[in-house]
């Protein structure tokens, strides 16, 4: 199939009147509230559930605790907190703990597992193991060496576990910037095995020849930082979100087979928003102006023995000592673009944010880059490679400029219409995959204005939107909150659901209230939310 755009809700509506009767929108079931929020983030944010004792787990970043969630049929989910840091510190006084960034529940619901960082930044992490009691409480099993910095956290099958570990230089270049790496635990044994990617330092050119990303001066072994992970089969699918990504490992034989380039949106065809100042939606095409996608999460599933991605384009930009990959253009100054193709005529008014593409390999050197897709793109896998099938394009911006005219590209600290198009939009931040009554369903929650984007996949070859429902309310403040002259809010947090993180499908066999459920943790309110998906 030729790639091309996901088919829009108008495009297909004749052709929807022919199908099963679709939602119009996820149909929020309940919420529970940690009372905790965070302006900057970090307090739910990743969630999974256990169908057998029909419990959901979900990270509390701000606590650190682990929320053991249940749903009783009320508009109010509850929780219990799990100390999984003194648990683990009781077990393991060797490790020096730092933070716990993922959770994930096994296939058969007997165990959990959760990603632990190291308080130092180039020391290893963990792999906690729990055994899933009949109640929903937890038993400390196995703790796994992983590599540094683990971010996330997949179980492969019953007994094999998966780590993306990012091995950021956080401490800057000019100290030792870690390794990224995949952590393979066999629960059989149990044992560990980290898989570095030092065996494409000798093909690095070939690499950056087929669009991979790569910081100069830097190899591949350090410079890749694993991020998410999809498992299909035996290989298991992850993003390199920094390096515009997505590296194939066979789970079998322990080692990374290649590295796929997640591909770019060509703003010469694919109109978007970058004004941030002139308070309106203004989609316009700039020549010589592409997007890096930079996939966060990513998710698998299958169709007609065909294996199929899909991805949410998020950006993300690297700070770290004195490097710093972004370049701020202010064209209302009268500035133009890296590389010139925006002078300051473009008719933009405001700052946009490019990528320093001189400091990276792997890029045309006439062509100006901003970061992240504002999209999510569909791969069909073929052994060792991935091909582009559809992307959403500006569907995004359009669907959120038309549901929510006044808060288009707010962020999630503030409810200024526009403040984000000048820098990654609405910013795809994680997607999942569900079957739902005979139909494959993909959700993509958008962390900036906030809000799930729900499309069809059953036929991978025609994907088509059904509907994008937010439950964020802009417009609660909390003391503290600035006021601007024109009545704009600058900091501020809200009820309802702000910022979702992490996604979990429930399906309807496997669901507590008999129907099937999306749930979200989002982590600027600190809630998660049961959606019922029909």
């Amino acid at each position: 199939m030729v790639k091309g755009r996901f088919i829009s809700l108008l495009a297909i509506m004749a052709a929807l009147m022919a199908m099963p009767a679709a939602a119009d929108g996820l149909e929020l079931a309940a919420r529970y509230e940690s009372g905790l929020f965070d302006v900057d983030g970090g307090v739910m944010e990743i969630v999974d559930y256990a169908p057998v004792q029909k419990k959901a787990y979900s990270v509390n970043g701000k606590t650190g605790m682990l929320a053991i969630i249940s749903y009783d049929g009320t508009d109010k989910l509850k929780a219990e907190d799990y100390d999984v840091r003194g648990a683990v510190e009781k077990a393991d006084p060797s490790f020096s703990y730092g933070d716990m960034t993922s959770v994930a529940v096994s296939p058969d619901s007997s165990r959990l597992a959760v990603a632990l960082q190291a308080k130092a930044y180039d020391e290893r992490g963990r792999a906690a193991v729990f055994a899933i009691n009949d109640d929903g409480s937890l038993s400390l099993r196995v703790i796994a060496v992983t590599g540094v910095q683990p971010d996330m956290i997949v179980f492969a099958d019953n007994n094999t576990i998966l780590t993306a570990d990012e091995g950021e230089p956080r401490m800057g270049y000019q100290a030792e910037d870690p390794k990224g790496s995949a952590t393979v635990v066999d629960l059989s044994v149990p044992s560990s095995m980290i898989i570095t990617f030092d065996r494409f330092n000798w093909n690095r050119s070939d690499l950056v020849d087929d669009g991979i990303i790569i910081r100069k001066g830097s190899m591949p072994s350090t410079d890749f930082e694993p991020e998410y992970i999809a498992v299909s089969g035996d290989r298991a699918y992850i993003t390199l979100q920094e390096n515009n990504a997505i590296a194939i490992l066979d789970i079998p034989g322990r080692r990374f087979v290649s590295i796929q380039s997640a591909g770019f949106e060509d703003y010469e065809k694919i109109p978007v928003d970058l004004d941030k100042k002139d308070k309106a939606y203004s989609p316009a095409l700039y020549e010589g102006v592409m997007g890096i996608r930079m996939p966060d999460s990513i998710a698998a599933f299958t169709s007609g023995g065909e294996t199929f991605l899909i991805t949410a384009n998020e950006g993300d930009s690297r700070e770290w000592g004195n490097h710093v990959n972004e370049v701020e253009v202010n064209f209302g100054d009268g500035e133009s673009s890296p590389r010139g193709n925006m002078a300051a005529e473009s008719g933009i008014s405001g700052k946009v944010v490019f990528f320093d593409a001189d400091s990276y390999d792997g890029l045309d050197d006439e062509t100006d880059y901003i970061f992240g897709g504002r999209s999510a793109t569909l791969y069909k896998v073929d052994g060792d490679t991935i091909s582009e099938m559809a992307t959403t394009s500006s569907d995004f911006e359009s669907i959120t400029a038309e549901s929510l005219p006044e808060y288009f590209n707010a962020s999630n600290d503030n409810a200024v219409m526009d403040d984000r198009s000048g820098k990654k939009g609405p910013e795809p931040e994680s997607v999942t995959v569900g079957e739902a009554d005979g139909r494959t369903l993909a959700f993509v929650a958008l962390e900036r204005t906030g809000g799930i984007m729900e499309y069809d996949v059953t036929d991978p070859y025609a994907p088509a939107f059904l509907s994008y429902t937010n439950t964020r309310d802009f417009t609660s403040t909390v003391e503290g909150s600035e006021i601007y002259e024109d009545g704009e809010l600058d900091k501020w947090v809200t009820g309802g659901d702000v910022a979702p993180e992490g996604l979990a499908f429930i399906s309807r066999e496997e669901s507590p209230s008999g129907l099937p459920l999306l749930l979200v943790a989002s982590e600027v309110s600190g809630t998660v939310a049961a959606f019922i998906v029909e």
